[in-house]
């Protein structure tokens, strides 16, 4: 309510500033143009009243004539298990954990750990254990505190992160006045001395809060070695949703997300030419002996040939897509061929949940290091399996009763390519026209030791907007459908036949 009464009282004093004759701003002009067409902007999560929909009011594919096997998945049921997940999260939010989420080498990390070691036990998976591992030492922000001063006011700015990686404060903090440098390209920042502000940086989602461009443009890298002694990052997600994108390692200030919804208020501010100061006093550690666990469960096939199937289980914040999706996807896939005598399961399935993959990767990199592939027919990673499909309109965001699009990668034979590309488009998996040449996500870490695929949605994740409203039952349902139709096409295929004229870069699909 502060910063709507400030905001308020800013725009009235700028109204005075320029007489009662002079118009509006083109800016303002234009933005009253489109609220009379779309309403007013919406955002995230504020607005999610309006905007987050029913599972039952997105579009469910039917199932295809012929996969009648397949008709036990109930997408219903997995989004119950995503909520399961989830309440891990929400439990270290509700314990007054700033950096809350299924964060590796927490107690949290520890409880999904069980949860799954219980599910895989239940579902009469054999060899159910959990393998102990070390991790490297950990950045671990353990408490912050960000607010701005404008007209001798000062309000605490609420959605304000510590980017992964980045530096912390003495307790006496840092004060820097604010100036905003849009982008922060070099056309940005030409002409101007920003040592010792503030620097505050627009930054838009490529797609998603983990890829945006005050990353991959290098602004952040560019606004601390011109000496800025902070550094803000607005994440162009409309609404006031909390990002932590990391990429902030090697930083020497902190660097820090907001916002758009605060963004605003500070710009805005900035723009009545008014000064504006920025404090922030973080404390970051540097933890060591933490440990964290892969969970290991295995149904025995019919030959000593194996496909593994794994999910990463740590999480930022809810941690919903990323990756309770993947992580149910992988349950579900177990539930199913558990159901099924030894007999039908040509292969051997060895089913996996890794942590640690945001901080260090201490579950899949031991995989990788000590795991026989020798065997091993396929790699199936189950990562950010379903989202809504969300689109920037007006000021704000809109969401839809579509799944998104996905990101995705097969590695191994063209007639594997073929079964796996073939196979989303039956079942109504949404992918990119385009595929990634080396796969992203856990997989990163073991495509090379055997054929693989994936596919992961990747709008938004690593912020307080990826919660199970976003995550449409349908869309893990297909995907865990077309998943099960790939195995079992794998499972008709010899060695060979899924190795042979691997291709270091996929194919995009036919047009």
């Amino acid at each position: 309510m502060n910063r709507i009464c400030l905001l308020a009282t800013l725009i009235c004093l700028a109204s005075l500033s320029r007489g009662q004759a002079e118009p509006a701003p083109l800016g303002y002009r234009q933005q009253e143009k489109q609220n009379a067409r779309y309403g007013k902007a919406l955002g995230l999560p504020r607005d999610g009243d309006q905007l987050y929909l029913a599972d039952t009011a997105y579009p469910r594919f039917p199932l295809p004539p012929g996969n009648e096997a397949y008709a036990d998945v109930d997408g219903l049921k997995m989004k119950a298990a995503v909520e399961q997940i989830t309440a891990f999260s929400r439990k270290s939010r509700a314990d007054g954990n700033q950096y809350w989420g299924r964060i590796a080498g927490t107690r949290y990390d520890r409880m999904t750990e069980d949860w799954m070691l219980e599910q895989f036990q239940k579902q009469g998976l054999k060899e159910v254990r959990r393998q102990e591992l070390k991790m490297k030492p950990q950045w671990y922000p353990e408490s912050w505190k960000a607010e701005y001063t404008l007209a001798g006011k000062t309000v605490s700015i609420a959605s304000a992160f510590p980017i992964t990686g980045t530096a912390g404060t003495s307790p006496a903090g840092i004060t820097a006045d604010a100036v905003w440098i849009g982008l922060g390209t070099e056309a940005d920042l030409q002409g101007r001395d920003i040592k010792g502000k503030a620097a505050v940086i627009y930054s838009i989602a490529t797609p998603g809060g983990r890829s945006h461009s005050a990353s991959w443009n290098g602004a952040m890298r560019r606004a601390n070695e011109a000496g800025a002694a902070l550094v803000i990052v607005i994440m162009g997600f409309p609404g006031n949703a909390i990002s932590n994108p990391e990429g902030a390692d090697g930083t020497r200030v902190p660097t820090f997300t907001i916002s758009s919804d605060d963004g605003n208020l500070i710009r805005e501010a900035l723009e009545t030419k008014e000064a504006v100061t920025i404090r922030i006093q973080a404390d970051i550690q540097r933890k060591e002996g933490l440990t964290t666990g892969n969970i290991w469960g295995v149904l025995p096939g019919a030959t000593d040939e194996n496909i593994v199937i794994m999910a990463h289980s740590d999480a930022f914040f809810e941690g919903a897509l990323d990756n309770a999706s993947g992580m149910v996807t992988l349950l579900e896939i177990a539930r199913h061929y558990a159901s099924l005598p030894m007999a039908q399961r040509r292969r051997t399935l060895t089913f996996l949940s890794t942590p640690d993959h945001h901080h260090g990767m201490a579950g899949i990199k031991w995989v990788h290091d000590h795991y026989d592939f020798s065997k091993t027919a396929l790699i199936v990673n189950c990562e950010h399996t379903s989202q809504t499909m969300l689109y920037l309109l007006n000021a704000g965001m809109m969401t839809s009763d579509a799944i998104s699009a996905r990101r995705w990668y097969v590695g191994g034979s063209d007639g594997l390519r073929n079964l796996v590309t073939d196979t989303f488009r039956e079942f109504g998996v949404t992918t990119y026209a385009q595929p990634e040449l080396k796969p992203g996500g856990e997989l990163s870490q073991v495509y090379d030791k055997a054929p693989s695929f994936h596919l992961i949605d990747h709008v938004v994740y690593h912020t307080t907007l990826d919660t199970a409203e976003l995550v449409p039952a349908w869309g893990m349902e297909a995907a865990a459908r077309s998943f099960l139709k790939i195995i079992d096409g794998v499972n008709q295929m010899s060695l060979d036949e899924i190795k042979t004229t691997q291709s270091l870069h996929p194919k995009p699909l036919p047009q």
